[in-house]
């Protein structure tokens, strides 16, 4: 068997891959097989991939392990193995093979934001659950010279995980602040159909002082690098906790606003940007979202927006003899002894905060019933969703960057193997286009993850289950704990030359002054073509502190209310091309 899995490998890397999607050309390299046949491997359960400044990437497993793949080999070494610490729920067939995993286990990381530039701040960021209820996460250092992590410091514990709907998805901003995704644990389905959902719930006071995170699930968290609450997080109920958003099912995706880029630079995040989120739905309505901080995305009394389509809030823990009921997956049933809410006559306060997600996808299945839309078109799934894994923002407007694409977000999804794009406005609050299918495959799409020349990586799946409502599924996969790069082979976009005729146009003059402020700060406008010209002034969490609309040369803006600290100021002309993006301090 040995000998024939390699005889295929090799033929794989024989045959030229090409993958298109929209007429756009791209190539297939299945990084993982690339090193010679001694040295190939499949990841074990990968879940997150990051694109490090010193051009290698970084990969969790799920089992507990790091590993650091060189980009151009293929050829790994494992960094960090805590596989004696970390709490991973695994099933096996009665020849010992795993044939279904649980959602928890070594899960998100991220990248110190000095990693590989600044010397000492070499450090990797790992979340992992340490038993059957509860993560951590902690700082490990690496060093450099024997490519190897030690020296775990906890930075915050007793985070809620579960084997279903832990999510765990984690981030560094451009604050410097840690963002962390955790889910709503499963609540009220399947095997946990008898707990409630707390994704509206909130910890009181003493909850904090204790440090009793129970009511972190179906949250997303903004934590300071080491572990404390930041001082600027948003207060709910009078107590301010590490909670940043709250009322989430389970996102598994995040990604930072990131600076316009020509592809040959490292990529740097956008000071005051978004923050996107992409998150599960129950049986519709997937979601794409801003994550606003002190906003209310909904869940359980909504998925999607309010607009009561094939989702009510059936309160399964209400159930008669729930504990001896079998869970019915269909959005309509209603166990006896349960109550139900539609979206609609969702409590008061969660319509006062609710933010409605940038897209739902999808709500209806058409003219067929949403239990079995999927089945009558010959799929194994039902229920019209894509189970959006991961999203990773397009930043490539010039230079390597494909034609059309920027400003892009980029949504994996477990469900077919497929990347969906997004096409964003200019000022990158509205999708503008309808989702856009790429590298489609019999495969589940973990994460992704971008370099700075623009190739696109995925990690895949090791095994075609887990837990909830895929567990059945009984699709091969092609690519098992795999890394797929796809390259862009067709014409790219050119590098302005402003010293030719037919070019983009110079930016008009703009002066900003005073800077640093005290009270107002004015800006000057030279000459703009395109009139009227929005300016947008954000705080460093990307809430838009001031804005405003003039067609006038001369803007003055008051500050002297606002705090003390950095901001950033934005304008765009009537096309909705940004003009100016300048840091502003306030003393």
């Amino acid at each position: 068997m040995k000998t024939a899995f390699k005889a295929v490998c090799l033929l794989i890397l024989l045959i030229p891959l090409i993958g298109y999607a929209q007429d756009e050309p791209f190539s297939l390299t299945v990084l993982n097989q690339k090193p010679a046949p001694t040295d190939r491997y499949r990841l074990r359960h990968p879940f997150d991939i990051t694109y490090g400044p010193d051009n290698f990437l970084y990969i969790t497993e799920k089992v507990g392990q790091v590993s650091r793949v060189d980009t151009g080999t293929g050829i790994r070494k494992v960094i960090l193995d805590i596989k004696q610490k970390v709490y991973l729920g695994l099933s096996r067939d009665g020849s010992g093979n795993v044939d279904g995993i649980s959602q928890n286990g070594m899960l998100g990381m991220a990248l110190h934001p000095g990693f590989s530039k600044v010397p000492g701040k070499d450090s990797i960021y790992v979340a992992y659950c340490y038993n059957s209820q509860y993560l951590r996460i902690s700082r490990f250092f690496f060093n450099v010279a024997t490519a190897s992590c030690s020296g775990e410091t906890t930075l915050i514990e007793g985070i809620p995980s579960s084997p279903d709907h832990t999510s765990g998805r984690m981030i560094i901003g451009a604050d410097n602040m840690i963002y962390y995704s955790c889910g709503d644990l499963g609540n009220n389905q399947f095997n946990n159909k008898c707990r409630e959902i707390r994704s509206q719930f909130l910890p009181s006071a003493t909850d904090v002082q204790n440090h009793v995170y129970t009511n972190y699930s179906g949250k997303v968290l903004r934590i300071a690098p080491d572990g404390d609450i930041p001082a600027d997080n948003p207060i709910w109920n009078g107590v301010r906790s590490h909670i940043y958003t709250i009322g989430h099912r389970n996102p598994q995706g995040l990604v930072w606003e990131k600076e316009p880029s020509n592809g040959s630079m490292v990529t740097t995040l956008t000071p005051g940007g978004r923050l996107y989120s992409a998150e599960h739905g129950p049986n519709t309505d997937d979601e794409i979202n801003i994550l606003q901080p002190g906003k209310n995305y909904g869940w359980p009394w909504i998925a999607g927006d309010t607009d009561n389509v094939n989702y009510q809030y059936v309160r399964w823990f209400q159930a008669n003899n729930c504990n001896t009921i079998g869970y019915v997956e269909n959005p309509q049933h209603l166990p006896a002894g349960s109550t139900y809410t539609r979206e609609k006559d969702a409590p008061a306060d969660v319509k006062a905060n609710f933010q409605k997600p940038m897209k739902s996808v999808y709500t209806t299945c058409g003219s067929l019933s949403v239990t079995q839309c999927m089945v009558a078109n010959g799929g194994w799934l039902k229920f019209p969703t894509i189970a959006p894994s991961s999203v990773e923002y397009y930043e490539l407007n010039i230079g390597k960057g494909i034609p059309g694409w920027y400003p892009s977000l980029l949504v994996a999804t477990l469900r077919k193997g497929t990347v969906y794009r997004y096409k964003l406005d200019p000022s990158g609050t509205t999708i503008i286009s309808d989702s856009i299918p790429y590298f489609s495959s019999a495969n589940r799409y973990r994460d992704i993850a971008m370099s700075p020349d623009g190739k696109i990586y995925i990690v895949t799946d090791s095994i075609g289950s887990t837990s909830g409502p895929s567990a059945s599924n009984p699709s091969a996969l092609t690519h098992r704990g795999a890394i797929l790069v796809y390259r862009y082979t067709g014409s790219v976009l050119s590098l302005p030359d402003p010293s030719q005729p037919n070019k983009p146009e110079a930016k008009p003059v703009i002066s900003v002054y005073p800077n640093p402020a005290t009270a107002v700060v004015n800006i000057a406008l030279g000459r703009i073509r395109h009139l009227p010209v929005t300016y947008q002034l954000y705080d460093m969490m990307g809430r838009i502190m001031r804005s405003g609309i003039t067609a006038k040369d001369r803007i003055s803006i008051p500050v002297a209310d606002l705090r003390r600290g950095i901001y950033v100021l934005k304008l765009h002309d009537d096309n909705g091309t940004e003009i100016l993006k300048e840091k502003i301090v306030l003393q």
